[in-house]
């Protein structure tokens, strides 16, 4: 059976996302970004359609939820 993925967050900035997705990886949450192509190609400003997402399996939304709660980030990362 296939897990289900789920959108978790979107981001305007290729490194916020990155930088989000690396504390997840590193805390054993395995996730990836998606969008990020036609992000950078035609940036469009707090719009959905134009940003990068990050997606998780549904199963680790709450650990991922527990994980940026208690990890130190910028506002703007949150």
């Amino acid at each position: 059976m296939e897990k289900e993925i789920v959108l978790y967050r979107t981001f305007d900035s290729p490194v916020e996302a990155n930088i989000v997705k690396d504390v997840l990886e590193t805390n054993g949450v395995p996730c990836f970004l998606s969008n990020e192509i036609f992000s950078s190609v035609l940036p469009l400003t707090n719009s959905e359609v134009g940003a990068i997402r990050l997606n998780v399996f549904a199963e680790d939304v709450e650990k991922a939820d527990t994980i940026l709660s208690t990890t130190q980030l910028t506002e703007s990362e949150k």
